[in-house]
């Protein structure tokens, strides 16, 4: 049965007695470690005694890394109790606005710039209008947001927070798993509880970088998660089917969130640029409306200092908001925002700190171009997106080796590229380029090339070894292919794993002893070279025998050992395959100069 209004109950972080009607808002302060919480105790439980200094220092604390934001409506923003007891003191309201105002924002100029409502949000619209259904029943999964970097995961988390309509607004705790630990996550589960058992207020908890927790860590959600104690929303970067366990995973919904196009990125920062030119028009109507007022309370001798340097500044700004041109960010064009938003490939973030140097950096007085070159000088880095260790590195090699089995040097060549300039292991690279010249390549200079080739990496390095990494990948992709012993090599594999381990032939036995001998090891053993002609004999187990694990030679083509640029039109043969002639006309026209192959004839 739920207290009345006026009924004091026990606060379950401090201990103290307050009444029911503003319990959620005495805990709120008082677990923001909020100066007025003390306030608040003393006027709603004179009698209560204090908690000890010590229980006081330790729940003032935060744990590092963790950043708390509880969506409250308007009216209980202030707390009633704790304005009452000062109300009979004389406030200066505007030296306190002075120095509210002249705190400097430290925030980065990515996260000033975040959307303050789902209909503001760029990129992901899919994903939205998937779950716009839930937000309207009030309700938000547990999820797992995983994308790239700069692709809005943590802003959708808050977002989605604010747009769930419920009658009472969810709580929002944001930690990060590099900085968090076990024991704050506890904490932040055991409030939860508390808050939902007291006044019904369920908890969203947003884990940053949750791939950063080990999965004896991750267990400790599993219970909170399955009990709906809290609602837990992670991002990742890499891909969570390999770094989160599979029992939490199967209580999330895992939502793909996709870099964002160059139109998006477009949205993003001419977005950001009108805020930034918002905030300056309203600054300088600030200034020109505390310059117009200055006099009216100033002396008829001089007019105060400040008064003085606020009309200066009221005149700058007036100039400046007359004058667009005149502002440092006036150079920014349309096409440098497009420049900006192609080069940043799909990363917000990266696209806002371009964004903010070109503001910060530019200089009215030169023209768009010079600006420009400063910019592109100032970045001095690639916006190329590489993970040495993610998803991107397996794809990637993956691409290359791919290319290469269909024979197609320039994408071959282009994924090449694509790992180096990223700085991947050369090495690795090399080890992957012999494996591809034994499994899709049919001749031996294929592999001797590709062991060179990574005897060459190890010796020279990059950024030379390059080249050597080039060579051999232009000849493994225009050499001829075949899979015959790579196919041969997984038959073997499978009739090993499923058939018994049969004994070998005495007959093919080794005997280097009398005793072995005489057991008939290597009994009837017959030795080709010893023979001037061809001789037969078995060298599989008898229950094998007749098996047949490399499929037929193809017919000899002219020139097969030779690099060419037709190698796919070499070591063919049908044998079991599929045949489609629509895939096979394909090719020839765009690969084969629209020649027929020269192995057509034989499918018929």
């Amino acid at each position: 049965m739920e207290p009345a209004a006026g009924a004091p109950v026990e606060c379950p972080s401090c201990g103290a007695r307050v009444p029911y009607a503003v319990l959620n808002t005495h805990l709120d302060s008082c677990l923001a470690g909020d100066g007025e919480t003390a306030s608040v105790k003393k006027s709603a439980a004179p009698d209560t005694p204090s908690p000890a200094p010590k229980r006081q220092k330790k729940l003032s604390q935060s744990p590092v890394g963790l950043v708390q934001t509880a969506h409250e409506p308007p009216k209980r923003a202030n707390i009633p109790m704790a304005t009452a007891t000062h109300a009979n003191k004389p406030q200066n309201t505007s030296a306190q606005h002075s120095t509210r105002s002249d705190r400097p924002d430290t925030r980065p100029f990515a996260e000033k710039m975040r959307p303050a409502c789902l209909d503001d949000y760029v990129g992901q619209r899919q994903v939205v209008e998937t779950l716009k259904p839930l937000l309207e029943r009030g309700t938000i999964p547990s999820m797992v947001l995983w994308g790239p970097p700069g692709t809005g995961k943590t802003t959708l988390a808050r977002l989605l927070t604010r747009a769930a309509k419920t009658t009472q607004p969810y709580r929002f705790v944001e930690i990060s798993a590099t900085t968090a630990s076990v024991t704050d996550v506890k904490r932040i589960i055991d409030e939860s509880h508390s808050r939902v058992n007291l006044g019904g207020q369920r908890t969203v908890l947003f884990i940053d970088e949750v791939q950063r927790f080990s999965r004896a860590q991750q267990d400790t959600f599993l219970p909170a998660v399955e009990k709906g104690t809290i609602v837990l929303v992670a991002a990742t970067t890499e891909n969570p089917s390999f770094r989160l366990q599979s029992a939490l995973l199967s209580r999330m919904r895992v939502v793909v969130l996709h870099k964002l196009s160059t139109e998006e990125s477009l949205q993003v920062l001419e977005k950001a640029l009108a805020r930034v030119a918002a905030s300056d028009a309203s600054h300088a109507s600030d200034a020109a409306s505390a310059a117009d007022a200055a006099p009216a309370g100033a002396s008829d001798d001089a007019p105060p200092a400040d008064a003085a340097d606020a009309a200066d500044a009221a005149g700058g700004a007036r100039t400046s908001t007359d004058a667009s041109s005149t502002r440092p960010y006036g150079w920014i064009s349309h096409e440098v925002l497009e420049w900006i938003a192609q080069a940043s490939d799909g990363d917000a973030r990266t696209a806002l700190g371009a964004l903010e140097l070109a503001i910060t950096g530019g200089d009215a007085n030169c023209s768009t171009q010079e600006n420009m070159q400063r910019l592109k000088l100032a970045l001095k880095r690639s916006f190329l997106h590489y993970d040495r260790t993610g998803d991107a590195h397996y794809d990637t090699i993956s691409a290359l080796h791919k290319s290469i089995r269909g024979s197609d040097p320039d994408a071959a060549l282009y994924w090449l590229v694509r790992m180096v300039a990223a700085g991947d292991d050369p090495l690795f690279i090399a080890r992957r380029l012999i494996v591809c010249a034994s499994e899709d390549c049919c001749s031996a200079e294929a592999l001797q090339l590709a062991v060179a080739t990574y005897n060459a990496c190890a010796i020279v390095g990059l950024p030379e070894c390059g080249i050597n990494l080039s060579h051999c990948v232009v000849v493994l992709a225009e050499s001829p292919k075949s899979t015959r012993s790579y196919r041969a090599w997984k038959r073997a594999l499978a009739t090993v794993e499923a058939e018994p381990s049969y004994p070998v032939p005495l007959h093919i036995r080794n005997a280097p002893t009398k005793l072995m001998k005489d057991l008939g090891y290597g009994h009837e053993y017959r030795y080709e070279p010893g023979f001037a002609h061809p001789v037969y004999q078995e060298f599989l187990p008898p229950e094998l025998r007749g098996m047949r694990l490399l499929s037929p030679p193809p017919p000899e083509a002219a020139e097969r050992n030779e690099p060419t640029a037709d190698a796919s039109s070499h070591m063919r043969p049908p044998g079991p395959r599929v045949v489609d002639y629509a895939l096979l006309s394909e090719w020839e026209q765009k690969r084969n100069h629209g020649l027929p192959w020269s192995g057509r004839e034989a499918l018929n």
